[in-house]
């Protein structure tokens, strides 16, 4: 807006260093300076949303100028407070891999930076690890006892990238490994429900043929047989 205003030769009017000439109403200069004024209005109207015209009612455009600073540096405080209170609150998920982190943490700092709040090293360093899951907890520790004139964030963000991939390998070296008992269980589990198995020897529906009611006449016969060859009976 206030480049428009410069633009136009309408800026001196709304900031304030152009003020009315002295004279009565009808006299030249000070019809130019009201015509200015009007000019500057216009502008001012024509460039804020209707929930704003309100602001707007004064036919002074150096006090509406006056009045939307307020208002708006007022909301800037509040966004800025919002965001700060975001970027210091930010945490990293589990599953989340760290190249993305990095950037989230990045991405909000530069949101804070473009809205005029400065972030320091030490506050991005300081969100960039207090929101790192509890596995990095000895990490930190670690990072804390480094020398402080090699804690940089560039230093910090290649330790994390390393870390990450210690902590993933240490990972998969405790995975649990599928014995072959476990995939015997496995295929066994699998096997054709009772119901539907054939003996082989009777033909029958619900058992092996190692199960099968007729073995156990056969094997009853051959105990008696047995028993009568001991007694000398043939």
């Amino acid at each position: 807006m206030e480049a428009i205003l410069v633009r136009k030769q309408l800026w001196d009017i709304v900031n304030g260093e152009k003020t009315r000439p002295m004279g009565s109403e009808n006299s030249a200069a000070v019809k130019g300076f009201i015509r200015k004024q009007a000019e500057a209005r216009a502008e001012l109207v024509l460039a804020v949303e209707s929930s704003q015209l309100p602001h707007l009612r004064n036919s002074d455009p150096a006090k509406i100028w006056e009045d939307l600073k307020n208002i708006h540096e007022a909301r800037g405080l509040a966004s800025r407070l919002a965001l700060r209170r975001k970027f210091l609150w930010l945490s990293k998920a589990e599953d989340q891999p760290m190249q993305n982190w990095i950037a989230t943490v990045r991405h909000t700092a530069f949101r804070l930076t473009q809205i005029g709040v400065e972030v320091s090293e030490e506050d991005f360093i300081l969100v960039l690890t207090q929101g790192l899951p509890t596995a990095y907890e000895t990490f930190v520790v670690s990072l804390d006892a480094t020398d402080p004139s090699l804690l940089t964030s560039e230093h910090v963000i290649s330790r994390l990238l390393n870390e990450e991939v210690r902590q993933l390998a240490l990972n998969r070296d405790h995975e649990p490994q599928t014995t072959q008992k476990d995939t015997a269980f496995y295929v066994n589990s699998k096997k054709t429900p009772i119901e539907r198995i054939t003996c082989f020897k009777c033909q029958k529906k619900g058992h092996y043929q190692s199960q099968c009611p007729q073995n156990k006449s056969g094997d009853q016969a051959n105990a008696a047989a047995m028993e009568d060859s001991e007694n000398g009976i043939w």
